[in-house]
């Protein structure tokens, strides 16, 4: 824990005097989001500079760390704090129906984020994959190293990856996985904070922003997976940031300081994910359009518009230098092909995407109608819709012409929209729309904002959203069948509410009386909080909204604050206490139940012994959990030929020169093709492998061929877990010395 205050206090300290006095940005919200993308920034751009010689450790980062706060101090000598506020129009009130709103939003936040800290990582997010994977081992390896993932999407080695870093730097602070679990937490207040900005520069009033900001952040595919280790929240975050300064500059209301803070957002958005890359330069286009539309001089146009373009690339640009030094493309494994011809030459063509598993026809418009509904919830959808519209604006105008650029907000949400469906291929993943509902919450906050009563039905839909299945009162969850709307077989429509209230039941009680009669005091403690714990941390979310509330009225007191920060850390205490994984068994609170794999891990564990081991795998897209509790495993894949240092891209090359520059499909295995069983043995002693662990997804498909060199080898590989009893899907072997 001292190692994470030591890395993030001089950083957030930094970026919080910069946003004050560098960049003289007004108290409140648009301060603190200022802050927050300094900071994020920073951290990025040190990650990557430290990373890319190999000293990403704590010595050097807690200087990087102190550089940013020494250079943050510095700007206080540069520019006087700023007086005023960021959003004079708008209803400053804070309302009744805005405590319960942001209680609600409180309430499954806490509730959420302590579940993924505490618990094991969820086999379904992608951050055992992939996320959490890469940041462990670069936080062992002290680099930013290349990682290989041959059984999986193998394109995520060559992904933009600011996500990743992030986690990779809470581990680093925390010396393990803790935080990193649920590493997307911050990013969650940001996104909050960001809608929130965004509604109030328009015009709309305290209470409604409140509101409608909670709406975005708890849409449910948002919520179930915003707190995994995944980086879908980090991206959205990043994007919202940027709008809303872009937003700040468009209005006049903000000069090249908004521009800069947006320009950094924006990087730090566009280097999370590839979907980066078709979101972020449409919003880059618009805000040039406005600098060039800005009656200031040329000089100034021309910094703006230079500010604009270099900015992004500051922490986006790595990755993509990257993959041209390896490959010769920067959108590497991307394959770029103009009039029918191959500008950039990678494995993923246009083609090969529609092969995967992930894609949808764009013309199958009865999933994408199921797919928005998911999303909205059918019950607040014809709100959503209704602001779109701009049912905001009938019979009423905003002062001094705010209100109008909610327009601009739902035509950028229209075009994501139509970005999401109409140019990225995967669209079976719902949290590719999201950077859409994130803007549609501005229209929707200026809605809300027409009438009291509007604000008091947004506050029971996000009741009623919360606490019952999506598809109530016309079906239950897993009820697809009594679902009027049900358009397409291939996307669910029901979804349990996030905020499900346990009633103690026959089957409690016994288990309850169980517990009691054995003295196991700690699964009693469970069973008591599964049942009391979500409404008493639903009370204590009240209190702290409430005193948020007398904080936000009470503007420069500090008992008001103090009260407001006690009542958010009672909050997270209680969600804690009742995520808290009481009466499980020890390895239950690293392993998931997966029943695939658990019993496989647990061997591993138990096999690697407590000061870990070096583990080779093969066959598994799961690393993650083969590092172990505590991370004290080294885990590697191992290659089956003599190229032990190549990578996919190498491979990908050597297949260039012979003529076959595509693989048919999605996942190609070019890596595999060539097998050497002498050469893959020497790889395994160069490696120092103790323990290889070998995989496959289900009964009916081959075992990799490891197995079947381990079985022919029973002098070097001793059969450790899998053969009596027998595990049809996963096998570890110790390795000994060759005889």
């Amino acid at each position: 824990m001292l190692w994470t205050i030591l890395l993030n206090g001089p950083l957030l300290l930094g970026g919080y005097w910069a946003a004050r006095d560098g960049f003289g940005q007004p108290r409140g919200a648009a301060r603190w989001l200022a802050a927050a993308v300094i900071s994020w920034a920073w951290v990025t751009l040190g990650m990557q500079t430290l990373g890319a010689v190999g000293l990403m450790t704590r010595g050097p980062l807690l200087g990087w760390s102190l550089l940013g706060a020494g250079l943050g101090w510095a700007t206080g000598r540069i520019r006087r704090e700023p007086s005023g506020e960021a959003f004079p129009s708008g209803d400053p009130r804070w309302q009744a129906e805005a405590t319960v709103g942001l209680g609600l939003t409180l309430w499954v936040s806490a509730l959420m984020g302590m579940r993924s800290l505490l618990l094991p990582v969820k086999v379904v997010s992608d951050g055992p994959i992939y996320h959490l994977w890469f940041a462990a081992r670069w936080w062992k390896a002290g680099a930013l190293e290349l990682v290989a993932a041959p059984f999986g999407d193998n394109v995520v080695t060559y992904f933009p990856a600011n996500g990743d870093l992030w986690l990779s730097w809470l581990m680093i602070g925390w010396g393990g996985d803790l935080l990193a679990k649920a590493g997307q937490a911050p990013f969650h207040a940001m996104t909050w904070l960001a809608s929130y900005a965004m509604a109030r520069q328009v015009g709309a009033g305290r209470s409604a922003a409140v509101i409608a900001s909670g709406w975005m952040v708890t849409a449910s595919p948002f919520l179930v997976f915003g707190f995994e280790a995944n980086v879908d929240t980090i991206l959205q975050a990043g994007y919202l940031a940027a709008a809303f300064f872009f937003l700040r500059y468009a209005m006049r209301d903000g000069g090249g300081e908004a521009i800069a803070l947006g320009a950094l957002a924006a990087g730090c958005c566009w280097g999370c994910k590839p979907t980066g890359l078709v979101l972020v330069p449409p919003i880059l286009a618009a805000v040039g359009l406005a600098v060039l539309l800005r009656p200031i001089g040329p000089r100034a146009k021309l910094g703006h518009l230079a500010m604009l373009a270099a900015l992004p690339m500051l922490t986006a640009g790595f990755w993509y230098v990257r993959n041209l030094w390896l490959s010769g493309n920067p959108l590497y494994p991307v394959q770029v092909e103009l009039f029918g011809r191959t500008v950039l030459t990678g494995w993923y063509a246009p083609e090969v995407m529609k092969g995967s598993r992930y894609y949808i026809d764009p013309a199958n418009w009865r999933a994408g109608v199921d797919i928005l509904l998911q999303v909205l919830d059918p019950r607040m959808t014809p709100l959503w819709f209704g602001a779109l519209a701009g049912l905001w604006a009938l019979g009423r105008g905003r002062d001094g012409g705010r209100g109008r650029w909610a327009w601009a907000a739902a035509a950028l949400a229209v075009l994501d929209a139509a970005i999401y469906w109409g140019v990225i291929p995967y669209r079976t993943q719902q949290r590719f729309l999201f950077p859409a509902v994130g803007l549609m919450a501005v229209p929707l906050a200026l809605l809300l904002d027409r009438a009291r009563g509007l604000r008091i039905l947004g506050v029971a839909l996000l009741a009623v959203h919360l606490l019952t299945p999506q598809a109530w009162p016309w079906a239950g969850a897993g009820e697809e069948e009594a679902v009027p709307w049900d358009l397409s077989p291939l996307i669910p429509n029901t979804m349990a509410g996030t905020l499900p209230l346990v009633a103690p039941g026959g089957a409690w009680r016994a288990s309850a009386s169980a517990a009691l009669d054995a003295g196991r005091t700690a699964e009693l403690a469970g069973l008591v909080l599964a049942v009391a714990g979500p409404p008493a941390v639903g009370a204590a979310a009240m209190l702290a909204a409430w005193a948020m509330g007398r904080a936000i009225r009470c503007s420069g007191a500090a008992g008001p604050r103090l009260a407001a920060g006690g009542g958010i850390a009672g909050v997270l205490v209680a969600a804690g206490l009742v995520a808290y994984p009481w009466g499980y068994p020890e390895p239950l609170r690293f392993f998931p139940a997966y029943p695939d794999y658990y019993r496989g891990w647990v061997a591993l564990d138990r096999l690697a012994g407590p000061e870990g081991a070096r583990i080779a795998y093969s066959g598994t897209n799961l690393p993650y959990y083969l590092l172990g509790p505590g991370m004290r495993n080294t885990v590697r894949y191992v290659n089956i030929n003599a190229h032990p240092g190549w990578l996919l891209h190498d491979y990908h090359r050597q297949a260039v020169r012979r003529g076959q520059p595509n693989w048919p499909g999605d996942m190609p295995g070019w890596d595999r093709e060539e097998q050497d069983p002498d050469a893959w043995l020497a790889n395994l002693r160069a490696e120092g492998i103790e323990l290889l662990v070998v995989a496959r997804h289900n009964p009916g498909e081959p075992w990799p061929v490891e197995r079947r060199w381990a079985d022919e080898r029973p002098g070097i590989f001793r059969l450790s877990y899998g053969g009596a009893p027998e595990d049809p899907l996963f096998r570890v072997y110790r390795v000994g010395p060759s005889p």
